[in-house]
């Protein structure tokens, strides 16, 4: 038998659910102050709070008259406080709107971290517990209050035991206030708007979204009286208690703005209905190409896809008529944009459809059997004068809105309609806020597609954004960048490109914990003569410098795979003598990914293009080729896989073949200032994630690799058990060989918890059994997301006997409050020897693995 023969994947046998593993306790420890110090810090504040609370009382009530005013309270902690919220629940008055994770607080004399017995410098991790609250709760909570100061020792009354924690660890008290609702972002954004000279300016404000309908519907009612007494109007709004999102898009005079802006905040800016203003959430297509020469027309007389979609793609609209796409996209355009959408602006969406179809056009790979749904978010604007039109989100719906009616549209129809795409396992997004890089709090759209993806059972890819590709090396004089080597050119061009992570943080809705996130390596198949002046600056497969990097919410890895999306030449610009700065060339001419495109003036109707977007769109077609190797395994036994899998199934197959390779070299290389093994590894895994994919991986195995998939389900406290034999022929043989174990789910979400993700799922590889180490990230960074992906590796002499097996017990525990029903998981593992080495793997596990094989309960 070859070793290059392609083979079956094989079932992963399961023993059951059992209890989940115990994980070990922390060691370090936060100090606190005692009760008298805490005494002396905090009851002045609490004082104030009255006097606050009065004042915006009246403040309010000149403006908005209301009989029991509601204010939104802060309690500051240092440490986590768990259980709070039922002793919220027991004071009359408070209402629970948020909890959020406050991280690098100083520390101080109060509160600081010890490990080891000894106190520690490093910074401390608070939490922010955001509250309703009334003139009846507010005097509660003093008298609480009262009651610790009088007796720190006394037991509060039954369900508020809770209050106590937080008087010990209260850093701070205080209302939410006007600098809270204007941060930097939406004030910079409004300067902005202002400068140009535009009449009126649009934004969105996010208000706060209470359990109660009647108070949501007051909320909207004042907020539209006080954005009309600023010369505003209310365009479009959203309710979704499921994210706990509660939005307006706004359209407001420069008057109104300026007022805004003011040392004197207007009603509005002090409505406690108000939590953020915020730019306006849209997404541009990054489609401008310089006019160059376009490659020539392409047609293809291919096999017509059959049977229901399995992607869809979110995006502008794709020339359906077009040579490449005629018969295998079906277009969903229920708001009738196509009318005024003329078919030479249809630039990325018929790019993306190109590519999720085809692949890139150079590879000459067979086209997708099944059609490709689209629903079009993005349009062009009438008024925009520029050929082709620029193409983005509309500016008079919320993008969230839009959005969520999409998806809804789907899988549940709209009106009278039934659903329009309910097989769909798998929605492509290369589309991102460019207002909204990732900080720390995750934005309304990311909370949306966990909530989706879990509602519906479908897995979003998404783009992680593209960046300005412009580098500067500032020790390196210009015109001399010709005479350097291309190991050395590289080197310069990484570290321009990612010594400062902070600036290319990913772009919304990316931070999705559920999602895939997809960079950008650089990468394409195009073959195209060199210029003069015109540079490849990175050798193959490299990070592509126009590819945003992470980390995600709580410092999950995101982006989590890279895929090809084009390489981009470079010019160099005139500039200082001491230094060379080059910008990227973003031409229709290759290299990049050869697509479909409105047909020009001579009949050309491809073109090359490259960007986080493309590297997206061939994630997707990747998931579809997944599919089908699913819909085989099925084929043989339906009980194994049912198709309630196939989702969180695609997204642990998508990543079970990422490495990364040589790339973490390459970017240490860069880095020779980062001594430090943890940071070393944090680094690389901000940078490329789990590193790039390798689809042929997981679609067949190999005499010397067997690749195993299973699926189950799991609840709080419970574990499942899978088993892979051991093959006996490695029993005493000193060689090379490899574990990879990937596990996927997909989570509830809690919105107004800190942590988010409602449940916790670990697998702790058998690297001792095994005899091997870990590989590429660190263990604790792949347990913060859905998403854990490990390489262990190893070449010692392993002694067992023929019958033992390596086991991988999936964990499961709440997250972020209560956990119920049961979650949806994948898990694969590879066993596998290097190249050249003879071992009959995948004969010997399939032998031992026949009898085994069962669905997880």
């Amino acid at each position: 038998m070859s070793q290059q023969q392609e083979l079956p994947l094989l079932l992963l046998p399961t023993t059951g659910v059992s209890d989940r593993d115990k994980r070990p306790p922390g060691f370090a420890r936060i100090h606190v102050p005692d009760a008298a110090r805490q005494i002396e810090r905090i009851g002045p504040r609490f004082g104030r709070l009255q006097g606050a609370f009065e004042q915006q009382r009246l403040q309010l009530q000149a403006n908005a008259p209301n009989d029991n005013p509601e204010l939104v309270v802060i309690f500051e902690t240092i440490g986590a406080i768990d259980g709070f919220l039922g002793a919220v629940k027991k004071t009359p008055g408070l209402e629970w709107l948020l909890e959020s994770d406050e991280s690098g607080v100083a520390p101080d004399d109060d509160f600081f971290v010890i490990e080891d017995g000894v106190r520690s410098d490093k910074p401390l991790n608070g939490r922010l517990f955001l509250l309703g609250s009334n003139r009846q709760a507010l005097n509660e909570i003093i008298s609480l209050w009262d009651s610790f100061c009088d007796n720190p020792a006394a037991k509060l009354a039954y369900g508020l035991g809770k209050w106590k924690d937080i008087f010990h660890h209260l850093h701070d008290v205080r209302f939410w206030n006007a600098h809270d609702r204007i941060g930097p972002a939406i004030r910079q954004f409004w300067l902005d708007r202002l400068e140009s000279g535009e009449p009126t300016i649009r934004f969105e404000i996010e208000a706060w979204c209470f359990t109660s309908e009647e108070k949501n519907r007051r909320s909207a009612v004042q907020i539209g009286d006080l954005v009309a007494a600023l010369d505003g109007r209310v365009l479009s709004s959203a309710l979704i208690p499921e994210i706990a999102y509660h939005g307006f898009l706004v359209e407001m005079s420069i008057a109104g703005v300026h007022s805004l802006l003011g040392d004197v905040p207007p009603a509005l800016a002090l409505s406690e209905s108000v939590m953020f203003f915020r730019p306006q959430g849209q997404a541009i297509a990054d489609s401008e190409l310089e006019l160059d020469v376009l490659p020539p027309t392409v047609n293809r007389a291919l096999a017509p896809p059959d049977g229901p979609a399995i992607a869809a793609l979110f995006d502008g609209m794709p020339m359906q008529n077009h040579a490449l796409l005629a018969g295998r996209v079906t277009i969903d355009d229920p708001d009738d944009w196509a009318a005024t959408y003329e078919a030479r602006d249809r630039i990325h969406g018929t790019a993306m459809a190109s590519l999720i179809v085809h692949g890139e056009l150079d590879s000459n790979a067979q086209p997708l059997s099944s059609p490709l749904y689209v629903r079009p978010i993005m349009r062009t604007r009438p008024a925009d004068m520029r050929v082709p039109k620029e193409e983005a989100t509309p500016d008079n719906h919320l993008l969230l809105d839009l959005f969520h009616r999409a998806v809804r549209r789907m899988f549940d129809g709209e009106g009278e309609q039934g659903p329009t795409a309910p097989s769909v396992k798998v929605i492509n997004v290369s589309i991102g806020d460019i207002f909204r890089p990732f900080g720390a709090e995750l934005s309304p759209w990311a909370r949306l597609l966990d909530w989706l993806s879990s509602k519906y059972n479908v897995l979003f890819i998404v783009s992680a954004g593209n960046h300005s590709a412009d580098l500067k090396f500032t020790d390196t004089p210009r015109e001399t960048i010709g005479e350097i080597d291309l190991d050395e050119l590289e080197k310069l061009a990484a570290s321009a490109a990612f010594s400062n992570g902070a600036s290319r943080r990913i772009l919304a809705p990316a931070e999705s914990l559920n999602a895939l996130t997809i960079g950008a390596l650089h990468a394409d198949a195009a073959i195209f003569p060199r210029v003069p002046g015109r540079y490849d600056v990175f050798a193959a497969d490299f990070v592509a410098a126009y590819s945003r990097v992470g980390n995600g919410f709580r410092r999950a890895i995101k982006p989590e795979l890279l895929f090809p999306g084009g390489r981009m030449l470079y010019r160099e610009q005139f500039g200082p003598a001491n230094s060379t700065e080059l910008s990227g060339i973003n031409s229709p001419a290759a290299p990049g990914h050869k697509v479909a495109t409105p047909p020009r003036q001579g009949g050309e109707n491809t073109v090359y293009s490259r960007g986080t977007s493309n590297a997206t769109a061939l994630a997707t077609r990747g998931a579809v080729q997944v599919h089908a190797v699913i819909q085989s395994l099925r084929a043989d036994d339906a009980r194994q896989i049912p198709e309630r899998y196939d989702a969180v199934l695609m997204k642990a197959m998508l990543a079970h073949g990422a490495e990364w390779g040589d790339l973490e070299k390459r970017l240490l290389d860069t880095r020779p200032d980062l001594t430090d093994w943890h940071k070393q590894k944090d680094f690389v895994s901000r940078t490329v994630g789990y590193g790039r994919a390798n689809i042929s991986r997981v679609l067949s195995c190999t005499e010397q690799r067997a690749t195993l998939v299973g699926v189950g389900e799991i609840g709080e406290g419970q574990g499942v058990e899978f088993r892979t034999p051991l093959p006996p022929s490695l029993i005493a043989q000193a060689v090379r060989r490899r574990l990879t174990v990937t596990l996927a789910w997909i989570s509830p979400t809690n919105p107004r918890h800190a942590r988010y993700r409602g449940a916790r799922l670990w697998i702790d590889p058998p690297v001792e059994q095994f005899d091997a180490n870990r590989r590429n990230c660190q263990w604790q960074h792949v347990q913060r997301g859905t998403l854990q992906h490990e390489i262990i590796e190893g070449e010692t002499a392993l002694a067992f006997v023929d019958g033992n097996a390596l086991v991988f017990k999936v964990n499961c525990v709440s997250d972020a409050g209560k956990l119920t029903g049961a979650v949806k998981f994948a898990i694969c593992v590879s066993v596998e020897v290097a190249p050249g080495i003879g071992l009959p793997i995948y004969q010997e596990i399939r032998d031992r693995i026949r009898p085994q094989v069962q669905i997880a309960p």
